[in-house]
């Protein structure tokens, strides 16, 4: 029978969008119809042929190796269904390797083979050793992923407390936020270096199996990492502008409680703050400044490694820092650029706001009177004249 000498599995076309080979099993219909007719024919007692009949005989058997089949081609779809591309592409060995092994299926073995219980064991031992490093890869996937969101939606500026009765000094100011963002980059920072020290290692150990020489770097490796770094990049993008649209949120805004206590006194000719406002100035500048540079602290990975550049001493003032960060990329940002200017702007609002302060406070309170020498003249030639002090009462309470 020629439907007998079809190979056990055939191979679907490939349709747009399919990423990887296809299996059927490929038991004629004709002999279906075949073996039913000739259970007919024997119950009637018609004579058929030996060879019709040696089909029918062995229904059973073609029904097992079909039920087989067919779960061996759940297992082989499930095992390469549910892959990112990127992981896909990184597995592409183990995915050829176990396609050579489901091809003997559609190459090698039609229904007359005696060997199908063997081809099918084969193909599931070879299946379960690609879902094992499958789970390897898929499972550090979901801790790496993990470790990205929790930079992308990490606040690093920290929440104004509304209970707060009285303004604070800068120096308090400072430690309010700055003890906060470090504490939260800690943490982030933490996680972040786990990705290349054990997930990204446990991967490219599983799949390439090239930590027999980490002096060399790994081709196979070098797109999946490129993803991931792509995917930090994202987070930590996204990370910064929260915190510069939190700390332009902070800048404009009027309402109670006010963060940060400034004095006045007036020494003639000159009201003076305290903290000066030069000062104010230079605290507005680093909390932004302190924001973007929060990028400084994730190091970039070696080109074709998942090692971490670390920190080195400056050869100038032997400060350390890490050669290769995030910084300069994520400065180029649109979005970034466009709310650091929004931010100055609101920054210099505010310092601007001192300079019409003491025109307000002078004019207002007419301070400049207290030291004018004819006001000083007229008000001793009045103490003399009627050696009462109540007009010179009345005249200190008005500056009051």
């Amino acid at each position: 029978m020629t439907a007998l000498k079809k190979f056990i599995l055939g191979v679907e076309e490939k349709k747009k969008g399919q990423e990887f080979t296809v299996y059927f099993v490929n038991f004629d219909p004709e002999l279906r119809v075949t073996i039913r007719e000739a259970k007919f024919l024997d119950r009637i007692g018609k004579q058929i042929s030996p060879t019709i009949t040696n089909i029918a005989l062995q229904e059973k058997d073609y029904m097992r190796y079909i039920d087989k089949l067919q779960q061996l081609l759940r297992s082989y779809n499930n095992a390469l269904s549910n892959l990112m591309p990127v992981e896909r592409k990184l597995m592409q060995n183990e995915i050829k390797k176990l396609k050579r092994f489901m091809d003997k299926g559609s190459e090698n073995h039609n229904w007359f083979s005696l060997s199908i219980d063997q081809y099918i064991q084969e193909c599931k031992v070879a299946i379960d050793s690609f879902n094992e490093t499958k789970g390897i890869v898929v499972e550090y996937s979901k801790h790496i992923d993990m470790s990205v969101s929790n930079i992308e939606g990490a606040e690093i500026i920290r929440k104004i407390d509304f209970q707060r009765k009285t303004p604070m000094d800068i120096p308090d100011f400072n430690i309010y936020f700055d003890t906060y963002r470090k504490k939260i980059l800690s943490e982030l920072v933490k996680d972040y270096q786990n990705i290349g020290d054990q997930y990204l290692k446990s991967i490219e150990e599983s799949t390439v199996k090239s930590s027999a020489d980490p002096q060399k770097a790994s081709e196979e490796m070098r797109p999946y990492y490129a993803y991931w770094e792509r995917r930090i990049f994202n987070a930590i993008t996204k990370m910064i502008v929260r915190a510069l649209a939190a700390n332009k949120t902070i800048w404009v805004r009027n309402g109670e409680p006010y963060l940060i206590r400034m004095k006045s006194t007036y020494n003639y000719p000159e009201v003076l703050f305290h903290p000066l406002v030069d000062e104010l100035r230079g605290s507005l500048d680093r909390f932004t400044k302190n924001i973007l540079e929060s990028t400084k602290c994730f190091g970039r990975w070696w080109d074709g490694f998942c090692k971490i550049f670390e920190e080195i001493a400056h050869e100038d003032n032997a400060e350390k820092y890490i050669p290769y960060t995030f910084f300069d990329d994520v400065m180029q940002n649109k979005m970034i650029t466009q709310l650091n200017y929004e931010i100055v702007k609101c920054k210099n609002q505010i310092i601007d706001k001192f300079d019409l302060l003491i025109v307000a406070l002078v004019k207002r309170n007419k301070l400049r009177d207290l030291f004018d020498k004819q006001r000083m003249n007229k008000t001793q030639k009045n103490i003399e004249k009627t050696q009462s002090t109540r007009d010179l009462e009345k005249f200190i309470t008005y500056f009051q």
